[in-house]
Parts: structure tokens; C-alpha cells; sequence
């Protein structure tokens, strides 16, 4: 049986947004970091896996989302590893409240990336054996992201900082969401609330480029692409439902 973590977590204000609810890029930096305490446990801490001259890197999240959790609000983090193959690894997020309620499901795939190369390798044994997750055969498929006519989408331009670039030298994969909703504005994102996210990352960016940031919104469901003169680095299609003030 797959090795299950939890952890309890209390929202703080810098993790809200003007509705009192903890950001979906905060809630995955979150995940990621009870994901990590995981591996910690399991000694397959960051200097293990480096030394195999790798680093871990998502390629997909299916997002469900009941209620994002409140600011001030005691959570509970989940992960589990749930499949691997010969190239991706399958790991699931989970978000209760303090009565057990699941409140968000987060699916996602990883592979491994050569620093060397900046390209996919295959799983080495050692860095998946310790999570008890079974082997599988073929691949786990999402659910398609439909693409953004960039012939008629709204285009924003972005420049990567230092600060956007994590310990794998490249974009942190939840800056993207930043660079995503920020065209949809302060009056949508005030009385809109998420309810499904899935994203895909195709290609990295580092310090320096420029990420074109395209949209499209029809009504309750939007498109998104974040590219280069390289080609698609994340496209996404998100979900929307008007927002409920809690009692």
C-alpha cells in the first residue's frame, strides 16, 4: 500500500486573497512543501535526488475544488504517490477541513528532469521504490485542455525576474496562475471562485524571457496559454462559479 502523509496547516492572511480565501497558488506551494516533508521522511530528501543530477518537475495538476480553504482556517494536507511507469510519476493532493469534508482533489503527473540536459530521463528506481506505489502499465490520460485561438485572444507580455525561479532554474510552476487570471481582472476574480483547473507545462522558462500571456473567457470557462518564441510553456482551462459569501 502506497505511503500516505498528512499534515495539519493554518491559512495565514498573506496566503488569502480580497475574498478571505487562501490562493490557489498558495495552496499549491502548500501541497508541494507537504509533499517534500514526505520525501523528507522517506529519505529521499532534495540532496538525494540531486545527487542522482535531477530534479523532480510537474508536467500536469487536474484541480477539483469544493471550497478553497478560508483565511484562519486549520486544514489538513494530503499526498500520496498513486502509479508510476517508465518516464512519469502519479502523485495525488488532498485538502480536508477540521470535520473531515474533502474540500480540494489535485491529480498530477511528474517526471524527472537532467540537469545536464534540461531534458526527461527515465525513473531511476531508487528515488520511487520507498513510496510503495505500484508500477503501471501505459499512461494516466487527463482531460484535454482545449486550446486558446491566439488569433482572437487577449495577449498581456511578461518578463521572468529572479524572483519567479526556483531551486530547478526555471519558472515556478504556480507563478503561471498569476501570469493566467491576471487578465480577468479585479471585478471578475472578486465574484468568481474556482471550481475546476487543469493545466498543462510543456516547456520551461528561465530568468529573463518574455512569457506571452493569452486568454480567452466564454461565460463561466476560461482558456489560457502562456508561451515563448521557443514555443507553449503551460496552457490551462479553468472553471468558474459565482461567488458565495461563507455564513
Amino acid at each position: 500500500m502506497a505511503a500516505i502523509y498528512t499534515e495539519p496547516h493554518q491559512v495565514t492572511y498573506y496566503e488569502g486573497d480580497t475574498k478571505n480565501q487562501m490562493t490557489l497558488a498558495m495552496l499549491l506551494n502548500v501541497a508541494i512543501l507537504v509533499s517534500e516533508r514526505q520525501n523528507d521522511q522517506l529519505g529521499l530528501t532534495n540532496e538525494v535526488v540531486h545527487g542522482y543530477n535531477v530534479g523532480w518537475v510537474v508536467t500536469q495538476y487536474q484541480i477539483e475544488i469544493e471550497r478553497m480553504p478560508q483565511v484562519d482556517e486549520t486544514v489538513i494536507f494530503g499526498t500520496t504517490a498513486t502509479g508510476y511507469n517508465k518516464y512519469f510519476c502519479y502523485r495525488d493532493y488532498w485538502v480536508e477541513d477540521a470535520a473531515g469534508k474533502r474540500l480540494v482533489t489535485i491529480h498530477s503527473s511528474w517526471v524527472l528532469m537532467s540537469y545536464e540536459t534540461r531534458s526527461m530521463v527515465s525513473v531511476i528506481p531508487a528515488l520511487v521504490q520507498p513510496y510503495a506505489a505500484p508500477e503501471i502499465k501505459g499512461i494516466k490520460h487527463f482531460p484535454r485542455v482545449h486550446h486558446v485561438d491566439t488569433a482572437n485572444a487577449e495577449q498581456q507580455e511578461y518578463r521572468v525576474r529572479y524572483y519567479d525561479i526556483d531551486a530547478n532554474h526555471h519558472v515556478n510552476n504556480v507563478h503561471y496562475f498569476d501570469w493566467m487570471f491576471d487578465h480577468l481582472g479585479m471585478a471578475y476574480l472578486s465574484n468568481h471562485d474556482l471550481v475546476r483547473v487543469n493545466i498543462r507545462y510543456e516547456h520551461e522558462l528561465t530568468a529573463g524571457d518574455i512569457a506571452s500571456s493569452h486568454y480567452q473567457l466564454d461565460g463561466l470557462t476560461s482558456q489560457h496559454l502562456i508561451n515563448n518564441t521557443a514555443g507553449k510553456c503551460a496552457e490551462a482551462e479553468v472553471v468558474w462559479q459565482e461567488h458565495e459569501q461563507l455564513n
